[in-house]
């Protein structure tokens, strides 16, 4: 029977959750950062080839600006409000007010757009208890967010570019098979029906155009815009939300963000809202019962453990590892039996493990063996270093 994420992250020495704590609040250990911090580093290269800029915002704003962006009036109950001596601030519950902000901080040109800002920005949403589920559903939310501020004439240019790059991005975690499903208004929005269907009759268009299959979820979009969600299916069979695509034409007239068209005169951008693999927390869970712990080479916590059968061994081991520096490696120098070594570096998922005996000393080789038993017996370092190389540049 498949192991869920609670149990294979507490197996992995990857996050927990304490009652001290908080529910829906996880600490992730070093080896879960790690994976966070692969994850980013793979979100960061994908929003640079989409041209985005990567932004900071604090973790809380002046409740103003909560009521200019519609959020108190729409999402109080899932807010943090907290209340000192002079101002009452909320802790963010969405990064968009934010970039609006940031968009507004200088005079732009059509020119200048698509301005596009991206963060790893940190949410907080008062989520009920019982909605909670280890890392799933958590009221700490690291997004890898995303708004792009464009003309009217580049929505579809810019949301062709999010679904193919979506569907690139999953597939690297072999998900290949997908249910798109477009959102339209729900009962509680903002702004006008007239905008409401501009915005979704451009997300139609553009999945009509990539000839994608998608079903309509009526009613179900957010309360300032229509979305296109994209599910993912894991191993196990089951679809799990990742990428979220969102028209809006209604916060850029709640924050008077304009820029200057052709002909000198103002005129509101559009805003398009996008996270490609969703929540950090709820993608990691996602990803430790899709691979079952067997996480991708390139984003294993540890990469590579080595072997020695005796402490005779230990010096050659250090320079072997001196060798792999650029890989995430640790030694088992314990006084462990080979067996016991290898049994604990395959519990812990380690996707290799090199032995080294005093064959492989006189040899100057190494017997690389990985977490499914296969081995290569004496082979060279360099050999070795080619076929671990193309897994972590090409995160195959």
């Amino acid at each position: 029977m498949p192991k869920t994420h609670l149990e294979i992250g507490q197996e992995l020495d990857i996050f927990t959750i304490t009652e001290e704590g908080g529910s829906g609040l996880p600490l992730f250990k070093p080896r879960g950062f790690i994976l966070r911090e692969e994850l980013i580093k793979l979100m960061r290269e994908i929003n640079s080839k989409l041209g985005y800029q990567e932004v900071w915002t604090p973790h809380l704003f002046k409740l103003e600006l909560w009521k200019i962006s519609g959020h108190l009036r729409k999402y109080k109950d899932r807010m943090f409000i907290l209340k000192t001596k002079d101002e009452r601030y909320a802790v963010k519950p969405m990064n968009c007010p934010g970039h609006c902000l940031l968009y507004k901080s200088e005079v732009r040109s059509y020119r200048d757009l698509p301005i596009r800002y991206s963060e790893f920005g940190t949410v907080y949403r008062n989520e009920q208890s019982g909605e909670l589920v280890g890392l799933l559903r958590v009221r700490a939310i690291t997004q890898d967010d995303g708004h792009a501020f464009v003309r009217e004439d580049q929505i579809e240019e810019e949301v062709n570019a999010l679904i193919k790059s979506a569907l690139e991005v999953l597939s690297i975690f072999e998900m290949k098979d997908f249910k798109i499903k477009l959102s339209t208004r729900p009962d509680q929005y903002i702004g006008s029906v007239k905008l409401w269907d501009k915005a979704t009759k451009a997300l139609k268009n553009c999945l009509d155009k990539n000839k994608l299959d998608y079903e309509v979820k009526e009613k179900e979009g957010a309360f300032y815009g229509p979305k296109i969600d994209i599910d993912a299916k894991d191993s196990l069979g089951r679809y799990w939300q990742c990428t979220t695509i969102q028209l809006d034409f209604n916060l850029p007239r709640r924050f008077s963000l304009t820029y200057i068209n052709k002909e000198g005169k103002p005129e509101i951008p559009v805003m398009i809202h996008r996270a490609l693999l969703g929540s950090l927390e709820r993608f990691i869970g996602v990803l430790l019962e899709h691979y079952q712990g067997k996480l991708p080479f390139w984003c294993s916590p540890e990469q590579i453990r080595i072997l020695p059968i005796s402490e005779k061994f230990l010096d050659y081991t250090r320079k072997i590892k001196e060798k792999l520096s650029n890989f995430r490696v640790e030694i088992d120098d314990s006084n462990n039996t080979l067996e016991k070594k290898i049994f604990n570096a395959i519990k812990m998922k380690v996707p290799y493990m090199i032995i080294l005996g005093k064959k492989e000393m006189e040899n100057n080789t190494i017997t690389v063996r990985d977490r499914e038993g296969k081995q290569l017996s004496n082979i060279t370092l360099e050999q070795f270093i080619d076929i671990i190389k193309e897994k972590a540049i090409f995160r195959k």
